[in-house]
């Protein structure tokens, strides 16, 4: 069956930046892009601003262990929910800032250090995603690792970066149903999951 889902070829030269203004600064951020894109009908838009917040390039990675079908998920607290008047401890993947002169896969196998006191495998790439493209510019490198966790969990983290962090070894069917009964509440988190379970084979 032939490919439908072709992306439109497109530069920068189909995108015309009148202005990028600094509106705010604290841990990452926020900009105001004035711009016009090239339309498919081939005209230039109207002239549209947009706000972006951005903190920095992401490496995430999953463990997974083939001999106990199992993966290491992390759980600390978020900032997100108070927007919403919640308490937001989440469940997720292992995660960190690729600092400059890091490959993601590097950043990959220092996080599972830090925050669940595990090593990995070479890092498979899952994809190279945006999370929230509409206003969030954060990208992220997504991974699996074939990992030992046999011996993994407590609690981790960096005292300087305020980290706080439980990791907790689960069966994969459990954390597939975890992101049907609403356990799993990162968007990223829920894609790796699936993407494991539905890859098992490339571990083992």
């Amino acid at each position: 069956m032939e490919d439908r889902l072709i992306p439109t070829p497109r530069t920068l030269a189909d995108v015309e930046i009148r202005s990028r203004e600094l509106i705010g600064r604290g841990w990452g951020k926020l900009e105001r892009f004035t711009f016009r894109h090239r339309r498919f009908d081939g005209t230039w838009s109207d002239v549209v601003q947009r706000d972006m917040y951005t903190i920095a390039e992401v490496s995430m990675v999953l463990p997974y262990d083939p001999v106990l079908d199992a993966v290491v998920l992390i759980e600390q607290f978020r900032t997100c929910g108070l927007v919403w008047d919640e308490a937001t401890w989440l469940i997720e993947a292992v995660a960190g800032i690729v600092d400059p002169g890091e490959t993601p896969p590097e950043v990959a196998r220092r996080e599972a250090l830090e925050e669940a006191g595990c090593a990995i495998d070479e890092p498979v790439l899952i994809g190279k995603l945006y999370s929230s493209p509409g206003g969030y510019g954060e990208r992220t490198y997504v991974y699996a690792a074939r990992a030992d966790l046999s011996r993994i969990g407590g609690i981790h983290g960096l005292a300087h970066e305020h980290e706080d962090i439980r990791a907790v070894v689960v069966p994969l069917a459990e954390a597939q149903r975890a992101t049907e009964d609403g356990r799993i509440r990162d968007a990223k988190t829920f894609l790796m999951i699936q993407w494991v379970a539905a890859n098992r084979s490339k571990f083992k």
